[in-house]
């Protein structure tokens, strides 16, 4: 009895591998929400917020950007521009932002962005900040936005004339 008991021990733990442990839970899938053309305006030196933008490319099912996060800034919230009457007024989106399926979801100025705020040191022209994006589906990713100068942005940039 000693040696079956053994030799099934083997099997189990042949047939679940290296782990010791048979998982059943599904794998966790990708991201289906690909990020490109990530920038910050740099800000006026005595700023205390600024702005980012990116291309949020949803190739799955719909979604939702519901917070970002970024180590050298105190909060990151997502904001839309709306015009009321003749002006331009800034909003946050406290339920996030909907990432429809099979489609683009650009923050671009003079629409939705980041707001990066209560940066800890200044930003300069090149850095690189990573900020973490989280979203509906329970994916988060990790985005290098770089800091471009005045409107150094996609009309200047890589993706120019989209």
């Amino acid at each position: 009895m000693t040696r079956w008991a053994t030799h099934l021990g083997l099997a189990v733990v042949l047939w679940c591998g290296p782990g010791g442990s048979a998982v059943l839970a599904a794998p966790r899938a990708p991201t289906a929400v690909v990020a490109s053309e990530a920038w910050i305006r740099l800000p006026p030196p005595a700023a205390d917020v600024a702005a980012g933008y990116v291309e949020l490319h949803n190739g799955g099912p719909p979604d939702r950007l519901l917070a970002a996060h970024a180590a050298g800034f105190g909060q990151v919230q997502i904001h839309a521009m709306r015009m009321d009457g003749e002006v331009m007024r800034m909003q946050p989106l406290p339920d996030g932002l909907a990432l429809p399926a099979g489609k683009i979801t650009a923050l671009r100025p003079g629409g939705y962005h980041l707001m990066l705020m209560m940066p800890k040191r200044p930003l300069q022209e090149g850095q690189h900040v990573r900020v973490r994006l989280q979203l509906a589906s329970g994916s988060e990713q990790s985005v290098d936005f770089v800091v471009r100068d005045g409107m150094g942005g996609p009309a200047h940039g890589p993706g120019a004339g989209r």
